[in-house]
């Protein structure tokens, strides 16, 4: 029984080795820049999800490359575009910062509204012991 326990854990080992094994080499394939301009729009966003942070760069790398022989002015296309892109995530970041600040700022405000009505309650309870103790 011992045994059968022991083989079954082992296959079991082995089945969830091999098939981590299978999916890190079908996420390792490596896209070149002329694959990715030649697919689909869908596909090549699917593509471009399941890569890391080196691998972009690399492929951002090669697609400058393939788009420079086609047009020279290209660097000063993409910096105008990188900037813009930019400058639209920080005015979007600005505005999600100041709906988080009033978020943080009701909030401190009802705690507070809170705090004082404990603190009047809490007072008026005094109050009223201390009259009970009178009488």
């Amino acid at each position: 029984m011992k045994k059968l326990i022991y083989d079954f854990m082992l296959m079991y080992v082995f089945f969830f080795l091999f098939s981590n094994l299978s999916l890190i080499a079908q996420n390792n394939k490596n896209l070149t820049a002329t694959q990715v301009l030649n697919m689909p729009l869908d596909e090549a966003f699917q593509e471009i999800r399941n890569l890391n942070k080196e691998e972009t760069k690399v492929l951002i790398d090669q697609i400058r490359v393939e788009a420079r022989k086609d047009y020279p002015n290209i660097e000063k296309f993409y910096l105008l575009i990188s900037h813009l892109e930019s400058i639209k995530a920080i005015e979007e970041e600005k505005s999600r910062l100041k709906d988080l600040n009033l978020v943080y700022a009701s909030g401190l405000i009802l705690f507070l509204f809170v705090l004082l009505y404990v603190l009047y309650s809490q007072k008026q309870a005094l109050l009223k012991i201390q009259q009970y103790k009178q009488e």
